[in-house]
């Protein structure tokens, strides 16, 4: 079915102050498909702050079918593309569980920011909210934000950073309006995955978000990949201009190119990154650090305690890395591997190699899977584990990391050309379990074992939501301890659940020796 075909339901109504809203209602949830938040971003509102909808009057706005997603060019699993893309995409939908006593008062509210390198995803049939709401008796919010260079453009006259004002927008407008739902605008939990937890991890620093959230759930946020500065962003946004035939100063010019055209360029643009910055090119268009949103790099901040103080659930899956070394290349050579390694560590490149060496497969020659175990670790597992020190040590109590290492029934990367992740974790792929959504895509169904994981999973992640604890609600079969130092603690997410002390201590001990974010820099030599 396309995304933009209405669905034919029970209508249910609610309003808020833009006007009525006609929604679908289910058996035991009701949904709200393509609500404007924002005014479409066209125009002269291209590049620029998003600005809230235009109230639609007397007539009801439909909402019974999704919009359009931002335009993209998605090379994700099933499921998680959008098939219809707009300029014209600040869209968000509401699921929202039938309520058996509503006089026991609203319902905490989860708002959800989709991943995709901030250049694609969206609004996926993964994150289809019914079974998550059903079970767990929480209302769920899934938002688009713009992408690429939409969401991130900056020059001399663009400040950059739309992308996540839209996210502020979409958070506003939930506490502007989620009443009309159910829906308590006191108990809101952020949570992102990927990109969307990069979001999420910069709402926990960012001054503008403060007081908008209760709580935030950061998964799989590649932390060693970081938030560009302006003079690092600005060789990526002079380069796109060139591609446009523009001049960066020109914002007429660019206002006056199709969305088709610029979104031509900017692709165009990516694939000139030199190979020399592999971290550059696995995320080139990102927020930016604006000393106002965003007042610098997120872990940075982090680690010296100036972040919202709120719980905080963490945590990656096993291979994150893998698709991510895979894209640039499947077989990977002894001079490849070494001549990688110095492109990213430099001087510290021995020491990388002296660390993992013992766990490469010589009887294959291939060091794609020793690359992959280095990029998770570096990436996202070990910058993780030292975010949730950081939080505990700033004396935020109620923090929680989880690993997901379940290796799936089903093949969802294989159709994108990854055959190695049917036998490996790879990024995203808790995303299934999270929503109990597998059956949404339309392909996939889970084993029993792997159904009672998802109902856990949904359990730990809306718990949390309800109570700042994964363990207070619905009772999960494992008790989750929360993150101190001393503890090391990860709850790992496989059939069965188990808990994990000093869970890749020793190698994560080592990257905090070193560090992170020096090998983040960019030079100006970044396009070949």
């Amino acid at each position: 079915m396309s995304r933009s075909t209405p669905i034919v339901a029970s209508t249910v109504t609610v309003e808020i102050d833009d006007g009525l809203i006609n929604g679908v209602g289910h058996d035991t949830h009701n949904s709200f498909l393509g609500i404007p938040f924002a005014q479409p971003p066209v125009g002269n509102l291209r590049f620029a702050s998003p600005q809230p909808p235009t109230p639609w009057g007397q007539s009801a706005y439909d909402a019974s079918f999704n919009r359009p997603d931002c335009l993209q060019d998605c090379q994700m699993p099933a499921g998680v593309c959008p098939n219809v893309t707009s300029e014209d995409c600040l869209y968000l939908d509401v699921y929202a569980p039938i309520q058996a006593d509503p006089s026991a008062g609203p319902l905490p509210v989860m708002i959800f920011y989709p991943g995709g390198r901030f250049t694609m995803g969206g609004i996926a049939p993964l994150y289809e909210g019914g079974n998550f709401v059903n079970r767990s008796s929480v209302i769920l919010v899934v938002t688009n934000y713009r992408l690429g260079v939409f969401g991130f453009m900056i020059s001399p006259e663009l400040k950059g950073n739309y992308g996540f004002e839209d996210q502020l927008l979409a958070l506003n407008w939930v506490h502007d309006n989620i009443k009309a739902f159910g829906g308590d605008p006191s108990q809101v939990t952020v949570f992102g995955e990927s990109a969307g937890g990069t979001s999420a991890g910069i709402h926990l620093i960012s001054p503008a978000s403060a007081g908008l959230m209760k709580g935030i759930i950061i998964e799989s946020d590649p932390l060693s990949l970081p938030v560009k500065t302006y003079d690092q962003m600005i060789s990526l946004a002079e380069a796109f201009s060139k591609d446009l035939g523009c001049k960066i100063d020109d914002l007429n010019c660019m206002l006056g190119k199709t969305g088709e055209e610029i979104f031509i360029a900017s692709n165009n643009t990516m694939n000139k990154v030199n190979i020399l910055h592999p971290l550059f090119s696995f995320l080139p268009w990102t927020p930016v650090i604006d000393g106002a949103l965003i007042p610098d790099q997120p872990l940075a901040l982090i680690e010296k305690g100036q972040f919202n103080k709120v719980p905080v659930m963490l945590g990656t899956v096993f291979d994150e890395g893998l698709i991510f070394i895979a894209s640039v290349a499947t077989q990977i050579s002894a001079l490849e591997y070494n001549g990688a390694l110095l492109d990213i560590f430099g001087r510290y490149a021995p020491q990388v190699h002296s660390h993992y060496k013992s766990s490469f497969n010589s009887s294959t020659g291939n060091y794609l899977d020793l690359m992959s175990l280095i990029g998770t670790d570096f990436v996202f597992q070990c910058p993780t584990r030292k975010v949730a020190v950081s939080l505990t040590a700033a004396g935020i109590s109620d923090v929680y990391q989880y690993q997901f290492q379940h290796v799936s029934s089903f093949d969802a990367y294989t159709p994108n050309g990854f055959p190695m992740c049917k036998t490996h974790v790879c990024h995203g792929m808790e995303l299934p379990y999270v929503f109990d959504s597998v059956r949404s895509t339309g392909q996939f169904n889970f084993t029993a074992e792997e159904q009672i994981l998802s109902d856990q999973m949904v359990d730990y992640w809306t718990n949390f939501a309800k109570n700042s604890n994964p363990n207070i609600g619905n009772t999960p079969t494992i008790q989750w301890p929360a993150y101190t130092q001393s503890n090391d603690i990860t709850l790992v997410l496989q059939t069965p659940i188990s808990v994990e002390s000093g869970l890749k201590k020793e190698f994560c001990d080592f990257w905090d020796s070193i560090g992170y974010e020096k090998f983040g820099s960019y030079d100006q030599d970044i396009f070949v």
